[in-house]
């Protein structure tokens, strides 16, 4: 049996690679303990505290810490074996940078829960959110695309790539593309536009591009619109930067411009107490605000002209409170015999 264990291949005893292999089997299997342990133990003891940091730890360390361990233990088992100096050399190398990379996963997936548990709760679809929830989905690409492309960086230079020279390369090709790809690249920067600068969120009606309708939707490249004729429109974000935007649901109230017209017959008290009267209107219809105008304006062709502006709040139903003072104002003046005024012509012969 001593005989089997000194024998020497490729300058490695056969007890150099039953310890090696056995390094390897046990750092797997302590992988797959680690990864049972999380899930039946450590994971409901963080369920069970009132903060979310454990389980945001549990998250961020679950898989990226097994392959850490995984990927030491292959390494010190390699290094129990006698290699030449240049496989040892490549083999330091890819340790180097697996375990670069492996740190880069950890902190992509540590911003990623840092911002999916704070910051994303507070992050509302509706139009009284402090925190939009697409800008924070976007802030998460955007860090962790910076993430990869630094940690790919130092990759490619522990390699001994040159960074500088491959960056140069790629900028005059990048040039190329961002000449192919300008409208790609300018619907980004619209959707980057739209998330930071906020004229709208989910749910809002607005009016743009000739459009009018409920936005359901904000992407990078573009914004999807249900117009109020029930069809389903997406616009390129660039084009909605690039338009005036009207915001009707943030609107504080709607004005309605309302012209009466009376009959020619109609005594000057009669055209004064209308006037007071729809002026008190707010007291009656609560879904109108207090600040209304009510004005004899117009000597008409057969009509007497009273001017009545109101506003209806922003949280009324524009339709029903239309509805609601018009018949209001049919039923009091029908009541007080003031009568509207209708096209009519009186034809005078002289003989």
């Amino acid at each position: 049996m001593k005989e089997f264990f000194d024998f020497i291949y490729y300058h490695n005893t056969w007890e150099n690679y039953v310890f090696s292999i056995g390094i390897i089997i046990l750092v797997g299997l302590l992988g797959r303990v680690m990864i049972w342990l999380e899930k039946k133990h450590l994971r409901k003891m963080a369920e069970k505290t009132p903060t979310k940091f454990d389980d945001m730890v549990l998250n961020v360390l679950q898989l990226p810490f097994v392959c850490g361990l995984v990927l030491v233990g292959v390494y010190v088992a390699l290094n129990v074996l006698v290699l030449p100096e240049e496989v040892a050399a490549d083999i330091y190398l890819a340790f180097k940078v697996l375990l670069m990379l492996d740190i880069a996963w950890v902190l992509n997936r540590f911003i990623f829960n840092l911002l999916n548990s704070y910051l994303l709760p507070h992050a509302t679809q509706n139009k009284e959110a402090k925190v939009d929830v697409n800008v924070v989905k976007a802030m998460q690409k955007i860090i962790s695309a910076c993430i990869w492309i630094v940690a790919l960086i130092m990759a490619l230079s522990m390699v001994g790539i040159d960074v500088a020279a491959l960056l140069t390369t790629l900028g005059v090709g990048g040039i190329a593309f961002a000449l192919a790809a300008q409208d790609t690249i300018k619907n980004l920067f619209g959707g980057f536009t739209i998330f930071v600068d906020k004229p709208f969120k989910l749910g809002d009606r607005i009016q743009v591009a000739g459009f009018d309708g409920t936005v359901e939707e904000i992407g990078m490249r573009s914004t999807r619109i249900r117009t109020l004729a029930g069809r389903l429109v997406t616009i390129p974000n660039y084009k909605i930067v690039d338009s005036e935007i009207e915001n009707v649901t943030a609107e504080d109230a709607r004005k309605i411009t309302l012209n009466l017209g009376l009959t020619y017959d109609t005594t000057p008290e009669s055209m004064q107490e209308a006037m007071t009267w729809l002026k008190a209107l707010p007291t009656q219809i609560s879904t109108i605000k207090q600040d209304v105008i009510a004005s004899f304006t117009t000597y008409g062709d057969f009509s007497l002209g009273i001017t009545f502006i109101y506003y209806i709040k922003s949280r009324a139903d524009i339709f029903e409170t239309q509805s609601q003072v018009n018949l209001t104002i049919l039923k009091h003046f029908n009541e007080k015999g003031w009568n509207f005024a209708f096209p009519t012509q009186t034809i005078y012969t002289v003989k």
